[in-house]
């Protein structure tokens, strides 16, 4: 890995040595530089849980990608950077079916630093911006929302505040895997009906207390507010007009040719 061209990637000139502070830096720069996108599914490219790969992608040709990539690619330079990340598994609550996700549904990182544990997850859309200590009851308002984390268990849950009410993202334990354990679930998130990047082409960027969000044929832009609420608004888009807002607004240009989907999911078979 180039370290310094993946600081150049996430808008960093350098890297102090490993700290909180530091670690905070990177996690909000990849948050804000990167965007969370299905798109490869969606013109023709296959995605392959391989840190060169994902490298390739997101550094050298300045693409997104869903959680696998993001997070994958954080694990690599944190590990090139001398923290030891711990990979976790969790599963998304599907706000309107009211289900978890399967098994693997959705990676991210824990790293122990100045004597407490950090979660770390660049790579889920409505998620945190900057990491978190792993502690039952933690509460943080960051520049996208409220967040707080609760345990039952041996399950923690992460939330999010909207409008005054707490909703639930995912759920995981602190089982530690690798990414090799991820492989069948991105290739299910690939393929299945039953997965939201299957089923909808996207892209989506944080940015300082707002996000930008491309979708079928929408451009939906939302500030947010503080204590939890956000207002949004949806633009139209024509076939045509997509290409050249994915190069401007997200810096994207792809090599196949998109194919525009905005579909419901269907409702998993799987148990939960």
């Amino acid at each position: 890995m180039d370290l310094k061209a993946y600081l150049q990637r996430v808008n960093l000139r350098h890297c102090a040595p490993s700290s909180f502070s530091s670690l905070r830096e990177i996690h909000r720069h990849h948050v804000h530089s990167v965007p969370i996108e299905s798109l490869s599914m969606h013109s023709g490219e296959k995605i392959i849980l391989d840190f060169s790969w994902i490298y390739e992608k997101i550094v050298v040709r300045r693409r997104g990608g869903f959680c696998y990539e993001n997070n994958g690619l954080f694990l690599w330079v944190l590990q090139q950077l001398g923290y030891h990340p711990k990979v976790l598994a969790a599963r998304v609550l599907d706000p309107k079916l009211g289900i978890y996700g399967p098994p693997f549904d959705h990676i991210l990182m824990t790293v122990e630093l100045e004597g407490r544990i950090w979660l770390c997850d660049v790579g889920f859309g409505e998620g945190i911006i900057e990491p978190i200590p792993l502690e039952d009851g933690w509460e943080e308002e960051q520049d996208n929302n409220v967040f707080r984390l609760r345990v039952e268990g041996d399950e923690w849950y992460l939330e999010r505040k909207e409008e005054e009410v707490w909703r639930i993202l995912f759920k995981f334990t602190l089982e530690e895997w690798t990414l090799d354990d991820f492989r069948e679930m991105c290739e299910y998130h690939q393929t299945s009906p039953c997965s939201f990047f299957f089923q909808k082409s996207f892209c989506s960027l944080q940015l300082p207390c707002a996000r930008l969000t491309y979708i079928g044929h929408r451009l939906i832009s939302t500030k947010y507010t503080k204590g939890g609420g956000s207002v949004k608004t949806t633009q139209e888009l024509t076939e045509e007009e997509i290409p050249g807002l994915l190069r401007d607004k997200f810096g994207i240009v792809l090599s196949g040719k998109l194919i525009l989907k905005d579909e419901d999911m269907v409702m998993p078979t799987l148990p939960q």
